[in-house]
């Protein structure tokens, strides 16, 4: 039987660096000429090495465009797999995937949707950012056992709520998945998702035990979500308060790197205010540890200063917490 080399591996990263499609695509035809299985193809060769893309990315290593070009190659890739699955003639259930609104990496559940279709399920692969009020009439039409919904971004996390509820109110229950999620349920049923998944195969078998929701999911009615609320109000507000604050506490302590990329800048503004509505929503600081890792990594690759998250982390204490008790705890527990 054929399996994953080192060579193999080493070819299809090659493809990847070279933008080459016809390469990647005879490395992933050539497995499945050999007879491996096509979700073994998704998980154990496309999904590692488009993790490394964006690991790369993120490192310095390789400029968005690269990343991009990269993606584009996975993506055929991917299709080359699903070209060999065949519908199912009984479907075991009908599966809408989707990606949270602000959640632009779509591969992750393009390959939930092509391994679903393998084990046996029929699948609507909607791509990227959906909106959950385009959703919910959606749904009506399509009327889908299930609605699997994919984060990598812990940014995307509000949005996830937003999809849960639009496909509660049709009556359909969700299954939550992806990086942004964490590695156990947590995250997910604190959103109010019917169940979370880890990976495409543990997905199928959790699919197979969801029941349909019988009334909307309740309102977050704790205090963080209160908080969260307030911040989504005030998030256009708010950012170019920490923006410029931010950007004159670089100044100050010489990170000069920095002020002045403003593309640069608002990324990490923006992403830091979702990451703190994240943890409002679902009360957990490890989203807002991991959001201040992720940024501290990505601004070193770039040249930036070392203070230059901390001192994000302290404009927003003083702007966002200064009016949010529970929104500044998570800020100080997460330097704790």
């Amino acid at each position: 039987m054929t399996t994953v080399t080192d060579e193999v591996r080493e070819n299809y990263a090659k493809a990847l660096d070279a933008a080459d499609r016809r390469m990647a695509v005879e490395v992933v035809g050539d497995l499945l000429d050999g007879g491996m299985d096509p979700v073994d193809v998704l998980l154990e060769l496309i999904t590692p090495a488009q993790e490394a893309v964006g690991d790369r990315w993120q490192s310095g290593e390789y400029t968005v465009a690269q990343e991009h070009a990269a993606t584009v190659i996975s993506e055929a890739a991917v299709g080359t797999v699903g070209a060999w699955i065949p519908e199912p003639v009984a479907p075991r259930g009908y599966a809408v995937v989707a990606c949270a609104e602000r959640e632009w990496h779509a591969l992750a559940a393009r390959i939930v949707a092509e391994s679903l279709r393998h084990f046996g399920w029929r699948t609507t692969f909607l791509g990227a950012s959906t909106p959950a009020q385009h959703l919910a009439g959606y749904l009506h039409r399509l009327d889908p056992d299930v609605v699997a919904v994919s984060c990598s971004m812990s940014a995307a996390l509000p949005a996830a709520r937003r999809i849960v509820e639009a496909a509660a109110e049709a009556g359909i229950p969700t299954l939550a998945g992806g990086r942004a999620f964490g590695t156990d349920s947590s995250r997910a049923l604190a959103l109010g998702a019917s169940g979370w998944a880890a990976s495409p195969r543990e997905a199928a078998d959790v699919l197979a035990l969801l029941r349909p929701v019988a009334e909307p999911v309740p309102a977050l009615a704790h205090a963080g979500a209160e908080e969260q609320s307030e911040l989504l109000i005030r998030n256009r507000e708010l950012a170019v308060q920490v923006l410029d604050a931010w950007l004159a506490a670089l100044g100050e302590i010489g990170a000069d790197r920095l002020v002045g990329l403003d593309a640069e800048a608002e990324y990490a503004v923006d992403h830091a205010l979702h990451a703190l509505a994240a943890a409002l929503l679902t009360d957990d600081v490890t989203i807002l540890r991991d959001g201040r890792e992720w940024l501290t990594t990505l601004l070193a690759a770039r040249g930036c200063h070392r203070n230059a998250v901390p001192a994000l982390w302290d404009v927003l204490s003083r702007t966002a917490g200064s009016q949010l008790p529970i929104a500044a705890r998570l800020l100080r527990e997460t330097v704790q």
